[in-house]
């Protein structure tokens, strides 16, 4: 090294260090994209697999997800997709997932609003976009005013041009308007959309009193396809079986493994994990010490981005035609946190066993104390139901006194059957 700074000097050496660090530097950018650091986990709509827009707006459930639900309006009407996932998605990937995710970030003096303001921008003749994510998502801009989340979000314009955003919490059933710094431009497409007749439920007289304000309602009843249930647990080979634990980081050859009257029991160290003939895969991790599993960090964010990246990697391979969808995060009294997911089929959950969720994950801090995951595979059939129209739908909710409630469609599996097909059901908190 002496005889290296004597033939180069001072200056040299500076030099040298600097076209080391640039080649350091770039080395790294390139390879990022392929150690899999930037890649996004998530389950929104098609569910966890979609590509983060991180132009702005950080690495968020909104930045993650994609709606299950659109209305846009033009000049010439309206036009609504729901209860066709492809449909909606190549709506929403046709330039206005890019204008939500600018407008979240340009968004600025974010205010209460009521549902009153909120139909009222519904009922303006401009140009609007709305999209509902079926349950909430969270937001994070880098302007820090910009934060919060919400299942449906509201963008309305003025000449042309977005200038406004609404968005509903579902969890606090609380509505939100903000001003945005800068105008932006709605997308090309938009005109290109023929008008179907969408509405919403508050519009229409005959159901006004009976549905949930915020319900989209089509001229034609939903076409749902039927789909066959399986357990992928019954059938895993010895090979499936070894590849899942790897992928959980159990040691096979340090674990004690043994069989249970309700299926595989994995002991390493204090973490236990069973695999169960039900098809149920659960996890509980050690009290203290080291935990095997660890978010980021203690936000909601982080233990959710690290709840989806298990969730998708123990799932991805054996759950067929099914997306995934973050249903709530809430704080247990004990002051853990819970997240809960469940499955979808073509943008429609589905309601699995008694509990309704297909995840759930529990955190103590950023430490994963316990996860259920319940393992389901689903693929589609050439049959197809079509759903009762709302309006007959809400008649009968309202016979039974849920007038005014939310009905959502929903695919119900009890875990004993093969067919799976969907129905309406009350959502409970609207």
């Amino acid at each position: 090294m002496k005889g290296i700074k004597e033939k180069l000097g001072s200056r040299g050496i500076d030099r040298l260090e600097n076209v080391i660090i640039v080649v350091l530097v770039c080395l790294a950018l390139f390879l990022i994209p392929r150690s899999g650091l930037s890649e996004n986990v998530t389950g929104q709509g098609t569910g966890t697999g979609t590509e983060s827009l991180l132009t702005g707006v950080q690495d968020t459930a909104l930045s993650r997800g994609t709606p299950t639900r659109m209305v846009v309006q033009t000049g010439q009407g309206r036009f609504g997709s729901q209860y066709d996932q492809s449909q909606t998605e190549g709506l929403y990937r046709d330039g206005f997932d890019q204008l939500l995710l600018a407008a979240v970030e340009a968004m600025d003096t974010v205010k209460s609003a009521t549902r009153e303001d909120w139909q009222s921008a519904l009922s303006q003749t401009g140009s609007w976009v709305y999209y509902d994510f079926l349950y909430n998502v969270s937001f994070t801009s880098q302007n820090s005013r910009g934060e919060g989340a919400g299942r449906l979000f509201l963008l309305t314009s003025r000449g042309g041009r977005v200038d406004t955003i609404y968005y509903y919490n579902d969890e606090t059933q609380d509505y939100y308007q903000g001003q945005l710094r800068e105008t932006l431009t709605l997308p090309k497409s938009l005109e290109t959309l023929s008008p179907n007749g969408a509405r919403f439920a508050f519009e229409v007289p005959e159901v006004a009193q009976l549905l949930w304000a915020n319900m989209v309602l089509l001229p034609q009843a939903a076409l749902c396809p039927v789909y066959l249930a399986a357990n992928p647990l019954a059938d895993m080979d010895e090979s499936g079986r070894q590849a899942l634990l790897e992928t959980m980081d159990f040691n096979l050859r340090t674990a004690a493994v043994y069989e249970a009257a309700d299926g595989t029991v994995i002991q390493e160290g204090s973490d236990t994990l069973r695999l169960q003939t039900n098809g149920r895969l659960s996890f509980h991790g050690a009290e203290s010490g080291q935990a095997r599993y660890q978010a980021l960090s203690a936000r909601e964010k982080d233990l959710q981005i690290k709840a989806e990246e298990i969730l998708q990697a123990v799932t991805q391979p054996w759950r067929g035609e099914a997306g995934l969808c973050c249903q709530s995060i809430r704080t247990l009294e004990d002051g853990q946190v819970e997240l809960t997911f469940c499955y979808l089929l073509n943008g429609t959950p589905v309601q699995l066993w008694d509990e309704g969720w297909a995840a759930r994950f529990v955190f103590s801090g950023s430490d994963l104390m316990s996860f259920t995951i319940c393992l389901r595979q689903y693929t589609g059939t050439d049959q197809t139901t079509q759903a009762l129209p709302e309006r007959q739908a809400a008649a009968a909710a309202s016979a039974l006194g849920q007038a005014g409630k939310e009905l959502q469609l929903c695919y119900l599996d009890t875990g004993t059957g093969e067919m799976v097909t969907a129905d309406w059901t009350v959502r409970e908190g609207t």
